[in-house]
């Protein structure tokens, strides 16, 4: 790949070795004037995650601007690892991903494929998706995206360009995520960039304690670590299961959240539709089914993977219901 093509896609393993061969020691990034316009696209791309969801396309007129495009995204992720919040590193992951979606809509099908086959995607010629691929990485937001409606042939799915582009991006999202939560920055890199991980820490402090006080009495602190880590995916925009999707829902309106509270906590969702997640949330609730559904239990949470094992505490060891722990929990606070 060109340099112009790697400063479109900076995670890419051959972006990767571009800056090995450059031999540019972490002290030189840092500090050095020469990599000052990379540190300043760096600090823009957080910014960006932050405030807009989405990374922006920064100019790039000459192959040394493509460089610095480059350089900018390692640099990126140091002051996000810096930041150390998982909320946070969810968002920038998906911005970074909804970046490469815009990109990979205008790509051929055979760059889609050798992106998918970095990623460790099975992606034939005519764009055909393996469906165990596929129930790894389609969006779960929509019915659209659900395998019975989509066309399967011993056990391949013919894809639209637009559709498999939707689907590496969720790819690629989790890929950046779980490199971000195994990054480690250097010990200069909280110093250099101190006043932008300062800000970002106090924004995300600031949103807590909003969201808090939006869910009202039925307060975060209380909710076992299965939910909270369904709904800070959720917020972050991170990709969830649809039976993540019917528990998180199914115990918060069990908890007292009315149908806008819930929709108001998805907004963040990747292919967020307000109308229509609606009507899925009001069918879970009861309002358009009939059905109050309740929540499940904790044996079918585990079944799913929805259990954080390494969060339980001495209140999961002894509930076999998520609103178990909710209702001690509570007793315990007051």
């Amino acid at each position: 790949m060109n340099i112009y093509t790697l400063a479109k896609y900076p995670f890419l393993s051959e972006a990767k070795e571009l800056v090995h061969r450059e031999n540019v020691r972490t002290e030189e990034i840092l500090h050095d004037p020469i990599y000052q316009r990379a540190r300043d696209i760096g600090r823009q791309r957080v910014i960006d995650a932050l405030d807009q969801r989405a990374v922006g396309a920064y100019p790039v007129a000459s192959e040394t601007d493509a460089l610095m495009n480059v350089f900018s995204y390692p640099i990126a992720r140091m002051i996000v690892a810096s930041v150390k919040h998982p909320f946070f590193r969810g968002r920038y992951a998906l911005a970074e991903a909804k970046r490469a979606y815009e990109f990979l809509q205008q790509e051929s099908a055979e760059f889609l494929g050798q992106v998918a086959k970095e990623l460790n995607i099975n992606v034939k010629e005519n764009l055909s998706l393996h469906f165990t691929d596929y129930l790894r990485h389609a969006p779960s937001s929509s019915n659209k995206w659900k395998l019975v409606n989509m066309p399967l042939t011993q056990g391949w799915l013919r894809l639209q360009h637009r559709e498999l582009a939707r689907v590496l991006q969720n790819a690629i999202q989790q890929k950046l995520f779980e490199e971000l939560r195994d990054l480690n920055p250097p010990a200069g890199v909280t110093n250099v960039f101190n006043e932008e991980v300062t800000a970002i820490t106090n924004t995300l402090q600031q949103q807590e304690v909003k969201e808090k006080a939006e869910m009202g009495d039925a307060s975060v602190a209380k909710l076992p670590p299965c939910i909270r880590m369904l709904l800070a995916a959720v917020q972050s925009g991170t990709n969830v299961p649809h039976v993540g999707r019917f528990t998180l829902v199914s115990f918060i309106n069990a908890i007292g959240l009315d149908t806008e509270e819930i929709l108001d906590l998805f907004a963040a969702s990747p292919d967020f539709d307000r109308e229509r997640s609606r009507y899925q949330v009001e069918h879970i609730t009861g309002k358009v089914s009939g059905t109050d559904y309740t929540p499940p239990g904790c044996a079918s949470i585990k079944t799913w993977g929805l259990c954080p094992t390494e969060k339980m505490d001495d209140i999961c060891h002894r509930v076999k219901h998520p609103l178990s722990y909710y209702r001690i929990k509570g007793r315990k606070r007051k």
